[in-house]
């Protein structure tokens, strides 16, 4: 949904649910580009996946991937470290020993833990620790696109301030390529967004995309969770 033209409102609840084909799980996207892509040709990507079981990741080669657990106990990822160890590039060293041979490495994630990032190409499957798990997917074409997930917690009011990219103030970034491409905001709890002068109702998982120059206020009476994610274009 577009609001005159400024900030996009996606709703999770109108994104289709596509099964997945070995039958563990299924996806909504809630982003892609360009925007008709297929899976094998896209720039960047955003979806949240339902896991019903256990199995392996899909491969993307090029692609780099970076993956936020939202609900459920979380999953236990066993990694081939062999093929894949130099692209993984927030496992700690306390975490390489977990391995139980000298190509495995194991990484728990949860929902209260900061993104993993790794690149497509890695042989990864993944192990339910319980109940039934729904994650957050950013996916990025290497070497073109680049992405930066964090987790926000707020309490009452919260501003995202973008500026407006101009003539005058371009020279802040150095280069056009420092300018983010995309900047979206994704609620993971119910709350309220002021825009144009109406309050509208925010639901889990609805994300925001906003615009460079538009300021964004959410507002909530309970503490809330954001997922903010901001892609740019590599440098030349």
């Amino acid at each position: 949904m577009t609001l005159d033209k400024q900030a996009q409102l996606i709703r999770y609840q109108d994104c289709p649910s596509t099964p997945w084909k070995n039958g563990g799980g299924s996806t909504k996207q809630l982003l892609i580009s360009p925007i008709n892509a297929e899976l094998t040709e896209f720039d960047y990507r955003i979806s949240i996946a339902s896991i019903g079981s256990n199995g392996p990741f899909s491969l993307f080669n090029g692609i780099d991937r970076q993956l936020v657990i939202l609900e459920g106990d979380g999953v236990e990822l066993s990694i081939d470290s062999h093929e894949g160890a130099k692209q993984i590039n927030d496992l700690g060293e306390e975490e390489r020993i977990l391995g139980d041979t000298d190509t495995t490495e194991y990484k728990r994630l949860t929902p209260i833990d900061s993104p993993f990032c790794f690149a497509g190409e890695t042989s990864i499957t993944s192990q339910l620790l319980g109940s039934n798990v729904i994650d957050f997917n950013v996916m990025t074409k290497r070497g073109v696109f680049k992405a930066h997930t964090q987790r926000l917690n707020f309490d009452g009011i919260f501003i995202e301030e973008h500026a407006a990219i101009t003539n005058n103030n371009k020279s802040e970034h150095h280069n056009t390529a420092d300018a983010p491409i995309v900047q979206l905001l994704c609620c993971l709890d119910t709350m309220t967004w002021e825009h144009n002068g109406k309050v509208i109702k925010i639901m889990p998982y609805d994300m925001l995309i906003t615009k460079p120059g538009e300021d964004i206020k959410l507002a909530t009476t309970t503490p809330s969770r954001l997922l903010r994610v901001t892609i740019t274009a590599c440098k030349p």
